[in-house]
């Protein structure tokens, strides 16, 4: 049954993300052949194949196993625990905790927002994990409504956002020009909005020269603004 599950989750985050067998298998550095007989036979591969297919897909190994995350040290937890006194070389000292700044625990949806030529919106499933932010991201912002998606594509890389970064947006959340997530005819995108209420049109700028603005009248129905981007965590490999 265990392996059953395993293999389920797989493929539903696998769907989900837009995964094909052969990308994975890519990602995983095996053939795509081995999954399938992996997955026919409910054989749950080696423990660094595990983790690999659980980054490629954004997720935990924990997850992937068990359906559930790991329990993070939250406040309650840390608060409890005795915080020992660090001492610097030049003789201060003082408490870890007292001097962290306080963080948001906020969740990652299975969808990927495109930065480049979208990706088809899918609709809210489980949330595959959870990331940290820094409180001070989100100043202003009601903190339920936030949260996190995996970025795909390349149409946002003058301003430091790459394929596999994660941004974290406010949903529901307009206000003034910025960078939002969208759905752009069934799209669901990362880009700089501008509003020219005068002209009651949207540009939609990307931050690569290779991508051509957008325009948009405000009232057409095929533009949704999801939410505006209140920050992003930056993976992208060197």
């Amino acid at each position: 049954m265990l392996m059953i599950e395993f293999w389920n989750r797989v493929e539903n985050l696998r769907k989900v993300t837009s995964l094909t067998r052969k990308e994975l298998g890519v990602k995983i550095e095996v053939s795509p052949k081995t999954i399938d007989n992996w997955v026919a036979r409910n054989i749950v591969p080696a423990g660094d194949k595990c983790f690999a297919i659980a980054c490629a897909m954004d997720t935990t190994v924990e997850y992937l196993f068990t359906g559930e995350e790991l329990p993070l040290p939250d406040d309650d937890y840390v608060n409890e625990k005795k915080i020992e006194t660090i001492q610097t070389p030049n003789g201060r000292t003082f408490s870890p905790h007292n001097n962290e700044e306080p963080t948001l625990l906020i969740p990652i949806a299975p969808q990927r927002v495109s930065a480049g030529l979208g990706q088809e919106f899918l609709p809210p499933s489980e949330y595959v994990g959870y990331v940290r932010i820094l409180e001070r991201m989100a100043r202003g912002i009601d903190h339920s409504s936030l949260i996190a998606v995996s970025v795909k594509g390349d149409s946002m890389t003058g301003v430091q956002i790459f394929e596999g970064d994660m941004v974290i947006f406010a949903q529901g959340h307009i206000s003034e020009n910025g960078i939002y997530v969208i759905s752009l005819y069934g799209d669901l995108k990362v880009k700089r909005l501008e509003f020219r209420s005068g002209e009651q049109m949207i540009f939609i700028h990307s931050e690569n020269s290779r991508y051509s603005t957008e325009t948009i009248p405000m009232d057409n129905d095929n533009l949704t603004i999801m939410g505006k981007v209140v920050g992003w965590i930056h993976c992208h490999p060197y």
